[in-house]
């Protein structure tokens, strides 16, 4: 009886994911989460797209004020002006962005018959449609991304429990000490948060039109969470607010 009712729940979310109640569970979890730090993703998703060409930047400031500013901003999305607090305040932030990541991916699944509509975005809808559908599209096209930024900040904000997990993952050794494989993996989870590419690991030959391209979808992606957040937030107000004046 168990294997038949787990059978049925299997085929009732793939079919009619929206009627689970894992799926409602995930969708509070989600709403709120991502209305509760909703001004976090927005600063932090605008100031690392920006800061992407942080170096362009600094070549273009032609005053000791814009490199400070430059400085300044780079300081505000690290750690909030605020030292080892606000760094392990960026750190808390990131775990939540993927947890909202992980639950948006989820309830981006509409089902079988409907799936391969959720990837683009559909004409002649109403607004509200057209919002839910950006929402749901950028997420799915941007996932990947978002995971990576949200796990490469993790690391960067706690360094030293990552080298703990490498450590217990493989053991230094002196046969290993210079070709650990996780080493490797934290360089490059380190590497690929930032989006200067410059032509080290990746096909580009130095600083270039690959360069510069790469810097383009590193700050698209950036921004995707900023522009989640706002579509998310007129979602949770035609949802929550609208309806609760309606009854005020």
């Amino acid at each position: 009886m168990s294997n038949d009712n787990n059978i049925s729940a299997w085929q009732q979310w793939l079919q009619h994911p929206q009627r689970t109640g894992l799926r409602r569970v995930l969708f509070q979890i989600h709403l709120w989460s991502g209305i509760g730090l909703g001004l976090y993703i927005f600063f932090i998703s605008v100031t690392g797209s920006a800061l992407v060409y942080r170096n362009e930047m600094y070549v273009a400031a032609e005053s000791q004020a814009a490199i400070r500013f430059v400085s300044g901003l780079i300081d505000i999305h690290t750690d909030f002006l605020a030292g080892d607090t606000g760094r392990i305040i960026n750190g808390i932030g990131a775990f939540a962005v993927l947890l909202i990541a992980l639950t948006g991916f989820i309830l981006w699944w509409p089902g079988i018959a409907r799936w391969r509509r959720s990837l683009v975005l559909r004409r002649g809808v109403g607004w509200k449609c057209f919002n839910w559908d950006l929402h749901s599209v950028i997420g799915f096209w941007s996932f990947g991304a978002i995971v990576v930024f949200a796990l490469s900040g993790i690391y960067l904000c706690f360094p030293l429990a990552f080298y703990q997990l490498a450590e217990w993952i493989e053991p230094t050794t002196p046969q290993n000490l210079t070709t650990r494989v996780m080493d490797q993996v934290l360089y490059w989870l380190a590497f690929l948060h930032f989006g200067r590419i410059n032509g080290i690991g990746l096909s580009c030959e130095g600083p270039g039109l690959c360069d510069q391209t790469v810097k383009a979808i590193w700050a698209l992606f950036g921004i995707a969470p900023a522009v989640m957040f706002v579509t998310g937030a007129t979602m949770w107000w035609n949802r929550v607010i609208r309806p609760w004046r309606r009854r005020k």
